[in-house]
């Protein structure tokens, strides 16, 4: 099968042709007019068609297909076993299979099979398209990927993609005696995330497992959080407002209370006089107060409405005041629900929205409004988590709210995990006031480069060749990982750069062209043009 690749586009290449058609078949013509023998006047026919055929084929540029089953090599690395070899040529319909060192740079379709590769050995394949297989095996690792860098109280998302053996399995992630996270893996490849809140400040390391048996160790950075500083405004110090200022001031929180008991009579406690704000949590009550709106329409920050007793009443008052669209669906007749975390709340649900987002098992809603976020809570109480020893379902509900609701830290570091030995990473760095062009560690520095959208965003590239932890002063450490630590890791950021696909896609349906070279036509044009000069001086 042939296939044409024009020089130019098909009404000109058309023109060329006849052109040269004409210019070579008016001589001839005349010359038959001029009594030349009928044999010579075919012999010169002949060889300007010959000329013309190779002409055209030069325009055309025509290519051949060639077969696929001679252009494909599996290639393997040193680990992989025989059996995995032979399985894979055989699925994949492979006649030539050799190892990564015995690999001469032969068959544009490679795949790779294996884990173990290094630059050098993957160097041959800069030019080809590459397919890279990942053996599947128990407990083999395809995707890793976690925050290098957290604040003290931010939640760490693990994403992952393993191959289990197993019909049923347990993934989790455990810090000493304590579970932070779990999922059930089923018979072979298996992807999902992982969530957690963190706890402990600066270099941590947890270890990930399945059933019991270690996988891998997430290394990551705690930073220290920024004091926030919460202030309540209520009508009456309840059980629910004690506990959650109690709990807050045991996070390092700034907390103060202001308990209106009248208008004439008015308790303090901490500090209410800041300039930075804040994140105010008041009953439905304050809402009345022009100094609780006009907050809401100059300042920056997070009002929270809490203790709802009608709750329509409530939600409407809010709407008209701060231009929100918060809106309630009923649930039942009776006075509360009973929500999945076993905690009471009004019997109503939020609908839908796409300017807001929902927290605490749906009992919360947010909303911008402004500089200020607007949350609603649906809750009868939250304390008796806490009472009840249960203090993970308690930071559950409020860590996940604040942590959306906190305004942006003055400093905060940016980076993926895991960051391997070799391999390029990009930090980032978000700070109000003026960035450094430059960061340094003890082994390595990093260069800092301002972005023209964001003043107070700056980038860098980070590459050591070390392993272990690299830190850089107080700010943060990374975790620098080696390649027999996260083989499959490093060996897919290695073959990242090459055009590649993962096993369990399929390879191209197309068919693989090769193109004729030109010194073919060239020669051919050549020497039908000598024959046309030497046709005339032979007689006969």
């Amino acid at each position: 099968m042939m296939e044409f690749n024009p020089m130019t586009s098909w009404p000109i290449l058309i023109w060329i042709f006849f052109l040269a058609a004409f210019a070579g078949g008016i001589p001839i013509f005349l010359q038959s007019k001029n009594g030349i023998a009928t044999q010579r006047i075919w012999l010169k026919s002949g060889l300007l068609f010959l000329f013309l055929i190779f002409f055209c084929l030069f325009l055309l540029q025509p290519s051949i297909s060639i077969s696929e089953d001679d252009n494909e090599v599996l290639i393997y690395s040193e680990e992989v076993d025989r059996k995995q070899v032979q399985f894979w040529q055989d699925s994949l319909e492979i006649k030539k299979a050799v190892s990564i060192e015995d690999y001469k740079e032969t068959g544009n379709q490679v795949f790779l099979l294996g884990e173990q590769f290094s630059k050098e050995s993957l160097f041959p394949f800069r030019n080809q398209t590459v397919n890279w297989i990942l053996p599947e095996s128990d407990r083999q690792l395809s995707d890793l990927s976690w925050k290098g860098y957290l604040r003290k109280g931010e939640r760490q998302r693990l994403n992952y993609r393993v191959f289990s053996e197993k019909d049923s399995s347990k993934i989790l992630l455990r810090q000493g005696e304590i579970e932070l996270a779990s999922a059930e893996l089923e018979k072979g490849w298996n992807v999902g995330e992982l969530e957690f809140l963190t706890a402990g400040q600066g270099k941590v390391e947890v270890p990930l497992l399945i059933d019991g048996d270690s996988l891998a160790i997430l290394r990551y950075f705690i930073g220290p959080s920024v004091p926030k500083k919460y202030h309540f405004q209520i009508s009456f110090p309840g059980q629910e407002v004690r506990v959650l200022s109690q709990w807050l001031e045991s996070k390092g929180e700034k907390v103060s209370q202001e308990i209106r008991l009248s208008r004439a009579t008015v308790l303090e406690g901490g500090n209410a006089n800041s300039d930075s704000l804040q994140i105010r949590m008041i009953d439905p009550q304050q809402l009345e107060l022009k100094e609780v709106q006009d907050w809401v329409r100059t300042s920056e920050g997070a009002l929270v409405i809490m203790n709802l007793a009608n709750t329509e009443e409530t939600v409407y008052q809010v709407n008209r005041l701060f231009g929100t669209d918060f809106q309630l669906q009923r649930t039942g007749q009776g006075e509360s629900r009973t929500l999945g975390n076993q905690l009471e709340a009004a019997p109503f649900r939020w609908a839908v929205k796409s300017s807001q987002k929902l927290f605490g098992d749906d009992a919360m809603a947010v909303q911008r409004v402004g500089g200020v976020q607007i949350a609603i809570s649906l809750y009868s109480s939250t304390f008796p988590k806490f009472l009840q020893g249960d203090e993970a379902g308690y930071e559950a509900i409020w860590g996940e709210l604040f942590g959306a609701l906190e305004p942006a830290e003055p400093q905060s570091w940016k980076f993926g995990a895991p960051v391997l030995s070799g391999i390029s990473t990009e930090i980032q760095l978000n700070k109000s006031d003026s960035i450094p062009e430059w960061i340094y560690s003890q082994v390595d520095s990093v260069n800092l480069v301002g972005t023209l959208t964001n003043p107070f965003l700056a980038k860098g590239v980070f590459q050591s060749d070390s392993t272990g932890w690299i830190g850089f002063g107080d700010d943060f450490s990374i975790y620098v990982y080696g390649q027999n630590e996260l083989t499959s890791h490093y060996a897919n950021a290695l073959i990242k750069p090459l055009t590649f696909r993962y096993e369990g896609e399929g390879s191209s349906s197309e068919m693989n062209y090769a193109k004729i070279s030109n010194w073919i036509w060239l020669i051919g044009m050549l020497l039908s043009l000598g024959l046309m000069w030497v046709e005339p001086k032979i007689s006969f």
